[in-house]
This record gives C-alpha cells, sequence and structure tokens, in this order.
C-alpha cells in the first residue's frame, strides 16, 4: 500500500512517518507540506492513499481533495486535521474524502484503518470506501 502523506507541520509528518512505518504492508512514497508539491508526488507515484491535512504551506487541503477525486480516483483520501467540526468534515465528504479524523482525538482511529486497509489488496481497498469512521 503506498501512501502519500500530506502535511504542514514537520512534528507532525515525524510522527505520521513512525506510526506508517510500522505497519508492515505501508510504504511512505512521498511526504510534503504544499498542495503544488501533492500534485506533483500523486502524478510520480501514483499513491493508494492519501493522508492529508487541511491546512497546507501553498494551497489547501480542500483543493487537493478535489484535485484527486477529478484526476486520480483510485487513491484513497484519508483527511487527518486539527479543523475537526462538523462544517469540514461534511464539506470534506461533498469532495470526495473517503475517511476524516481529527489529529487530536482520533490518531488510534487512524492507525487501526491504516492496518485495516493495508491488510487489504489494493483493489479491494478502494473498493471499500464507507466514508468516514
Amino acid at each position: 500500500m503506498k501512501i502519500l502523506l500530506v502535511e504542514d507541520s514537520r512534528i507532525v509528518r515525524d510522527r505520521l512517518r513512525g506510526i506508517i512505518s510500522a505497519i508492515p504492508q505501508a510504504i511512505l512514497v512521498a511526504e510534503t507540506d504544499s498542495e503544488d508539491d501533492a500534485r506533483v508526488q500523486l502524478n510520480q507515484h501514483r499513491p493508494d492513499l492519501a493522508v492529508i491535512d487541511l491546512r497546507l504551506k501553498n494551497g489547501s487541503g480542500l483543493s487537493l481533495i478535489e484535485h484527486i477525486k477529478a484526476v486520480h480516483q483510485a487513491t484513497t483520501m484519508i483527511v487527518l486535521t486539527n479543523l475537526a467540526h462538523a462544517e469540514y468534515r461534511a464539506r470534506c465528504m461533498e469532495l470526495g474524502a473517503h475517511y476524516f479524523f481529527d489529529k487530536s482525538k482520533g490518531i488510534g482511529a487512524f492507525t487501526h484503518l491504516l492496518a485495516d486497509l493495508g491488510k487489504r489488496p489494493t483493489a479491494s481497498a478502494a473498493a471499500c470506501r464507507t466514508g468516514a469512521p
């Protein structure tokens, strides 16, 4: 399971890199802190999964979700953000995100989801998108 990590905080990226590396089936193919670079990494690596923060150094996680939905339909999108308000969750899901987690309260659920998705063949991981847990 190839993963692209899009997060503006170096500290959070370091923590998430550790979580991802603990999942045997997960491979972190790229990480970035900006929307433009995320688009480049999506084209270059064709990840199975993108972990997306809504606040980025340049650009927006919301715009990136729209782009992935339009251009990289096979990529499962997990939003992991501190902007965990119901309005953001609803907007992300409308735009095409598959899962939505609050960074401060949902890291455990996020980790369990990654482990679960990693156990599935790539095609079935994309097929069992059920929305936010």
